[in-house]
């Protein structure tokens, strides 16, 4: 599975703005939000404090405005012990906090943690483990967005085991609020939790690189009402909503489902179970890969300390993501996007190339073009592969393409390009370069962007996050990041660009 490593990317050296190089500008340090009567222990190099919630007590945790609350181990393993996380106001970041223990609380437990940015502002919650679950009958949603007015993006996430709703992120848009925040899901692990893994129900909230698995029916503890219904994905009450690169696989309820006037779109997801309502599919596979994603904790300490071992997050299924595996899987069976390149019918042997930042492989079997064994895949080394062949006579080529195309070598007049099933040009598909504007090292203040280019530009989900003001109008960019990270790609030369606050700013040139 491809997974998001932009949380990664936070310990870059910086120097000076240029082609290949970053730019550092200074900001303020982030501050933390002390827990009263919290004592402190360390992992390796990592420091956090445990929160220890006492037997029938709901302790009430609140992040205002601008604050952090971050490296805590919240202990409720005591009986009848919950613990309630409340988010107010814009710019809170929470990260680094892990769950300890089963909610088995018999008072009114709805909702644990609240994850809502209140002032039409953004706000970042990552690294967060609530894997421990839910008793018999007893919790209701992990995770709520309820009054939620702004952009809300959570990353590093784990939830399981809950028995009423495990991310419930669609209060934002009922009918009754109307207040239309969005929630942004990166990076997830959501396992055999009861209702739904993930309600998604307001326009523009999206679940990408995530993983949902409900192993059975059986598997899941029951809810208040002693009911096991566990679904995967619930797109809710409004459209607009999606999922991108995501494994999920249900069994004995349905993977993914739209209802209530919902509706949502799969695009490059490996999905094992029914689909239904109106939920539109592009790229959409079987096989699915249910291990954990690499940066998500595993367990409260993991997220408490910030340290994620990634080798506890173990893979059952076979990896498929080698850039010169020719496995006769059929289109759509696959990581990638499906790119046809077709020549003309009164072609006789034309020559094609093109490079990747990513993976390619041949598709072998199937309706359709497929690749042939003269046609090649060659890993250059450094992250990138170069495709080559020749076609014609009636016969194209086919592969799936798992990355960004930065450079392709062929006479556009005697060829037809399909990237995903839609035609598209040399320069739809070729955005060598890469601007990435990042403010997670300062995530209580907000930095604004602006910049021009001389070629073409679009956003790239996988540099960084989609947010509500971020604008792509005729190669000029404005948005706006805090506590997160956007990511484009595009031709040509920066011809223009200016930096309101602090961020690190980072320029490769792909030529």
């Amino acid at each position: 599975m491809a997974r998001d490593e932009t949380a990664r990317e936070r310990g870059s050296e910086d120097s000076l703005l240029d082609r290949r190089s970053y730019l550092k500008l200074a900001g303020a340090a982030a501050a933390s939000v002390a827990a009263a009567g919290a004592s402190s222990r360390s992992v390796g190099a990592a420091s956090y404090d445990t929160i220890e919630v006492s037997a029938g007590e709901t302790k009430v945790i609140n992040v205002d405005a601008g604050e952090t609350f971050e490296n805590k181990l919240i202990d409720i393993t005591a009986d009848g012990a919950h613990v309630k996380l409340m988010t107010n106001g814009s710019g809170w970041t929470v990260r680094n906090v892990g769950v300890k223990g089963q909610n088995d609380s018999k008072s009114n437990t709805y909702a644990t943690f609240y994850l809502r940015c209140t002032d039409e502002g953004e706000a970042l919650a990552e690294n967060i483990y609530m894997g421990d679950g839910a008793v018999d009958r007893c919790g209701h949603a992990a995770v709520s967005d309820w009054a939620n007015a702004g952009t809300v993006t959570i990353r590093n996430i784990h939830v399981a085991g809950w028995s009423a709703d495990g991310m419930y992120m669609s209060h934002a848009g009922n009918t009754v609020k109307q207040t239309m925040g969005v929630t942004q899901i990166e990076n997830a692990y959501l396992k055999n939790n009861n209702i739904e893994n993930c309600r998604l129900g307001t326009p523009g909230s999206y679940i990408k690189d995530s993983v949902i698995h409900v192993e059975s029916q059986d598997a899941v503890t029951s809810n208040e009402s002693g009911q096991v219904n566990a679904r995967g994905l619930w797109f809710k009450e409004q459209s607009g909503l999606k999922a991108v690169n995501c494994d999920i696989s249900v069994t004995g309820s349905h993977a993914v489902f739209a209802s209530d006037g919902g509706s949502g779109t799969l695009e490059n997801c490996r999905v094992e179970g029914p689909v239904t309502g109106s939920v539109e599919q592009v790229n959409v596979s079987g096989s699915p890969d249910v291990s954990a994603p690499d940066s998500v904790p595993m367990s409260a300490e993991e997220a408490a300390s910030g340290q994620i071992d990634s080798s506890s997050n173990t893979s059952s299924s076979t990896d498929t993501t080698s850039s010169t595996k020719d496995d006769g899987q059929q289109s759509g069976d696959g990581q990638g996007t499906l790119l046809e390149l077709v020549p003309d019918d009164s072609a006789a042997s034309v020559t094609y190339e093109f490079t990747v930042e990513g993976s390619v492989r041949k598709r072998t079997s199937g309706t359709g073009h497929t690749a042939e064994g003269g046609d090649s895949v060659t890993d250059n080394g450094d992250g990138t592969v170069t495709v080559s062949g020749v076609a014609g006579n009636g016969y194209g080529d086919a592969f799936f393409v798992d990355g960004a195309i930065t450079s392709m070598n062929l006479d556009e007049s005697v060829w037809t390009l399909k990237h995903g099933g839609s035609e598209v040009g040399v320069d739809d598909l070729t955005l060598p370069n890469k601007l990435v504007i990042d403010g997670g090292n300062r995530p209580r203040s907000s930095a604004d962007y602006t910049f021009e280019v001389s070629g073409a530009v679009r956003k790239d989900t996988a540099l960084g996050s989609v947010q509500q003001s971020d604008s792509v109008s005729d190669g000029t960019i404005t948005g706006a990041v805090f506590g997160g990270k956007d990511g484009y790609r595009f031709s040509g030369e920066i011809t223009g660009f200016s930096l309101d606050g602090p961020a690190n700013v980072r320029v490769e040139d792909g030529s």
